[in-house]
């Protein structure tokens, strides 16, 4: 990203980065914010960063309270938005991450 992450995006250890490109006229953040909320993930923070009128599209920067940002980046692409560019937080494992994930379900599974 292009971009001063500091400035606009403080470190955060369990969030991640999106930028998303789209036409002007199909900018919407309420959609946007509802393609991320499809994902169980919510919208920390959400940026313009700039317009092109020659491409008339616009590119948007946002930040999202999951530390893997691929399933966001998928339902951003079924509404419609381009993902340009994608920044996963340091120290990310898939792997830990997946073993983290089924040991909370196997907790929700004991607690009935």
């Amino acid at each position: 990203m292009d971009l001063d992450k500091d400035i606009l995006f403080p470190y955060m250890p369990e969030a991640s980065t999106l930028v998303v490109a789209c036409r002007r006229q199909d900018y919407s953040a309420s959609v946007i914010a509802r393609a991320v909320e499809d994902c169980d993930a919510h919208v920390i923070n959400l940026n313009v960063l700039a317009t092109s009128a020659e491409y008339d599209t616009v590119q948007v920067a946002l930040r999202i309270d999951h530390r893997n940002p691929a399933s966001v980046a998928r339902s951003l692409q079924r509404f419609g938005y381009e993902v340009v560019d994608m920044d996963i937080p340091d120290g990310y494992d898939a792997d830990t991450e997946t073993a983290r994930s089924r040991a909370n379900e196997l907790l929700r599974y004991l607690e009935i």
